[in-house]
């Protein structure tokens, strides 16, 4: 008897458990309207000279809850308006992880984010300026195919790379081009700042586009993990370009692409902009060696940094402004 009463308690209290944990609501996942990334920080998130990350966290993340999410260390911020960011690092694979990383935390809601990539490039002097601001609708991997060097070049061949099937899925990566329209729509008027030095940086370069003031401009934005400077290169970047059909390249940098993958990993291509704001040109002035170029200071890398920022953000404002509807769009 002593036995069955036990077990009737035993049960019962089994119950009561079960019924106090399913009563416990269960913890929403945090929605996300816009994730921006900056690539690297110079010094501190706010206060000193400002890298890619310091606008953004001083508008957007100072006080907000700061999530650690690897050794990186890979920290998130998050405000209260549903913004949030990070430090990607340099790279593809850093900025692959990284976004996978943020993507999988089951912390966040992520279905209707939209994911801003925000930082600096060089530009071919033929095709744009100092300070200027590009909205990439198209994403190329300079190094991914087949390729060799040019004193083993076979004789009349024009390229040293060759398109291979298997390649196009990460090497080629069309943007939504409804997105990048409104995006460019939205923010071609934006003012931009220019400096003094990269007025008279301009100057030593001869063609007139490279001569013009900061505009807002999209294009194709070019990834290569190493940081490649030089006319040939950048022959090489057009020959990769024209592999893919992609057009002409506007910009040069060094994550676009793993973005890129990632977002289409993650069903969630449709809702990245890409946004590089220009800092240098990717290859020396008449009479300046491509070693002198590299360590050249264009006097533009502030006020790039001051334009990504003024053309992002209005994204940002622009998205929140009206949520309800941009929660759909596109």
């Amino acid at each position: 008897m002593k036995l069955r009463v036990r077990g009737v308690l035993v049960a019962g209290m089994l119950l009561l458990a079960m019924s106090t944990v399913s009563a416990q609501p269960i913890e929403e996942k945090q929605p996300i309207k816009v994730l921006v990334f900056g690539m690297f920080e110079v010094g501190e998130n706010k206060g000193d000279f400002a890298g890619e990350f310091q606008h953004f966290y001083e508008s957007y993340f100072d006080g907000a809850m700061s999530y650690e999410l690897n050794t990186m260390p890979l920290t998130l911020y998050v405000n209260d308006e549903g913004v949030a960011g990070a430090i990607a690092g340099m790279g593809k694979a850093q900025a692959a992880a990284t976004l996978t990383t943020i993507l999988r935390d089951d912390r966040f809601d992520f279905r209707d984010t939209y994911i801003l990539i925000s930082g600096c490039s060089g530009m071919n002097p033929e095709r744009g300026t100092l300070g200027d601001v590009v909205i990439a609708d198209a994403l190329v991997d300079y190094e991914l195919g087949h390729a060799w060097k040019e004193s083993d070049n076979p004789k009349d061949s024009d390229s040293l790379f060759l398109r291979s099937s298997g390649y196009d899925r990460p090497g080629y990566i069309e943007l939504n081009p409804s997105l990048v329209d409104w995006a460019f729509d939205l923010v071609q008027d934006v003012p931009l700042s220019d400096a003094k030095a990269a007025k008279e940086y301009r100057k030593l370069y001869s063609a007139e586009e490279a001569l013009e003031t900061p505009a807002v401009r999209r294009g194709v934005s070019v990834t290569g993990d190493s940081y490649w400077h030089g006319k040939g290169s950048s022959e090489h970047a057009d020959d990769v370009c024209d592999a893919y059909d992609a057009g002409t390249y506007m910009v040069t940098q060094m994550e676009d692409n793993a973005f890129g993958v990632v977002a289409m990993n993650e069903n969630k291509l449709d809702r990245l902009l890409v946004i590089r704001d220009v800092v240098n040109y990717d290859q020396p002035h008449p009479g300046q060696s491509v070693t002198e170029s590299l360590d050249a200071s264009s006097g533009a890398f502030s006020i790039g940094m001051e334009n990504g920022f003024a053309v992002t953000n209005s994204i940002i404002e622009e998205l929140l402004s009206d949520w309800e509807y941009y929660r759909s769009a596109f």
